[in-house]
């Protein structure tokens, strides 16, 4: 018989290896948040929609887990933006479009370059990160000048590339930027803008701009001009070529769609699709787009070792389409203190660590820094994403993982309110209808406090402030101390 030492030694060596593989630290995942635009929390099949067919968007949810009590930390697109980077409420900082409103494209950088955020922190731990879609956070130490390099921006603050445009589809300047230069920009027809009126006039420009009217005046700079039947599947081929180049390699991608701002005009192969509007098409063409960077993860073998994050900037800007529900069960719309204002989808799938399903918690996008450095196992440091909490340990499942009990919310015109699990305190009841409210508040009435109770009263019909006033007074004491104290983090 021949000696079976080294036999034993060659299977105790692999039982070894075995089980280091398996008490090692989890691998680091490659990350893609994707950030819809003005899609309400009841915008997909898994949220209760019949009438929109969403077979990625659902596929998502049943393959990873699904909140139910989200929240765009803003009612408006700018400051949710702000703050799903930096990890900061956004009405802590001054700035064009974070305290009220939202920036147009002649914003300088919202997001200071020396400020430590969740893109910067997974470069420095060799992320490879691009942002392409929508930006809408500023060019530049002043005004941008779209004839010359646009810097500071994206890659100023933490990512390798971008591709995308700089404010909004229904905003001048009508083109499409690469890192720091406007694409296909003739510099024999430079491009002027302005968002004052009388300027305009002066100047000889026009709201008119690639196809249609458009907020602010331009002129020039028509070569550089999208087309807005193009813009999705121009995205979606950008995402899957920066998945493809970079396969090997740890990456995080931060895909901002258009879909589905104003102006509403879908790809032709999607519309007319939905058999209910131009903007429940472009819901289908959306969810295409995430059908396929879905695909081309499983081609890649990829998918398992993928988090991604699905959501939106904040709630729909209508209530009701043909029988469909954009924003579900809830009062009010896009920049409104009301629930369908900034309750928004958030579906979070990591196959390799994430068990499927639902989670009534109280999260929010200004959660997602935080989580996700702590998924890509990077230290945060103690100034840094001051009003983010970290999600992973309970979406690990973790038995002892914290809660969150408070969020503040930013109406469109600056007014906040705070959620907890159960209540909703408002101080100004006059101040809930947002970009609606303006004109209407008498500057002389007293303020007038609101009270719900969202589990017992979803759609925020019975103020409760007279008869649960000792509740009502702690929120307001809870919202007091959150803008006083410069974070909210747990540390």
């Amino acid at each position: 018989m021949k000696n079976p030492i080294p036999c034993i030694i060659l299977l105790f060596c692999h039982a070894m290896i075995l089980h280091a593989q398996e008490n090692a630290e989890p691998k680091t995942p490659n990350i893609i948040v994707i950030l819809a635009d003005d899609v309400g929390w009841g915008d997909a099949g898994c949220y209760g929609a019949t009438k929109v067919k969403t077979p990625n968007i659902d596929r998502l949810a049943r393959e990873g887990q699904r909140f139910a009590n989200s929240h765009a930390s803003a009612a408006c697109c700018t400051p949710t933006r702000y703050s799903m980077i930096t990890g900061q409420y956004s009405w802590r900082r001054e700035g064009s479009g974070l305290n009220k409103g939202v920036a147009n494209g002649d914003s300088p950088l919202l997001i200071p370059t020396n400020m430590v955020n969740a893109p910067s922190l997974l470069k420095q731990a060799g992320y490879q990160n691009a942002i392409i879609g929508k930006w809408h956070l500023g060019f530049g130490l002043t005004r941008p000048n779209y004839n010359q390099e646009l810097r500071p921006g994206p890659l100023e603050i933490g990512f390798h590339e971008f591709f995308g445009f700089p404010a909004t589809n229904d905003r001048i300047p009508t083109v499409l930027v690469r890192d720091h230069k406007v694409l296909n920009l003739d510099p024999s027809d430079p491009l002027f803008y302005t968002y004052n009126e009388e300027e305009a006039k002066k100047q000889g420009m026009t709201p008119y701009a690639a196809g249609r009217n458009r907020i602010g005046w331009s002129k020039g700079g028509k070569s550089a001009w999208w087309k807005d039947t193009e813009i999705a599947d121009t995205f979606t081929r950008e995402c899957l070529q920066f998945i493809e180049r970079n396969k090997e390699k740890n990456f995080f991608l931060l895909f901002t769609p258009h879909d589905v701002h104003a102006p509403v005009i879908p790809g032709p192969r999607f519309e007319g699709t939905s058999g209910l509007s131009k903007r429940a098409d472009m819901l289908q063409e959306l969810d295409a787009s995430i059908g396929e960077i879905l695909t081309t993860l499983d081609r890649l073998n990829l998918a398992k070792d993928t988090l991604i994050i699905y959501s939106s900037d904040n709630g729909a800007y209508v209530s009701a389409e043909s029988g469909h529900k954009p924003n579900g069960p809830f009062r009010g719309v896009k920049s409104q203190l009301w629930e369908g204002g900034h309750r928004v989808p958030f579906i979070v799938r990591w196959p390799a660590r994430i068990q499927s399903g639902v989670s009534e918690d109280l999260v929010s996008t200004i959660d997602i820094p935080a989580t996700i450095c702590a998924a890509a196992q990077v230290a945060v440091p103690k100034d840094a994403l001051p009003d983010s909490f970290n999600l992973l340990p309970s979406l690990l499942g973790e038995k002892t993982a914290p809660k969150r009990e408070n969020l503040i919310l930013m109406s469109g015109t600056g007014s906040l309110t705070i959620r907890t699990p159960q209540y909703k305190y408002l101080p100004n009841l006059a101040l809930a209808d947002g970009w609606k409210a303006a004109g209407k508040k008498d500057p002389n009435a007293p303020a007038k406090p609101a009270l719900y109770d969202l589990t017992k009263d979803p759609g925020e019909t019975k103020n409760l402030y007279a008869t649960e006033t000792a509740t009502g007074k702690r929120l307001a004491s809870e919202l007091a101390k959150a803008k006083t104290n410069s974070s909210t983090r747990p540390q």
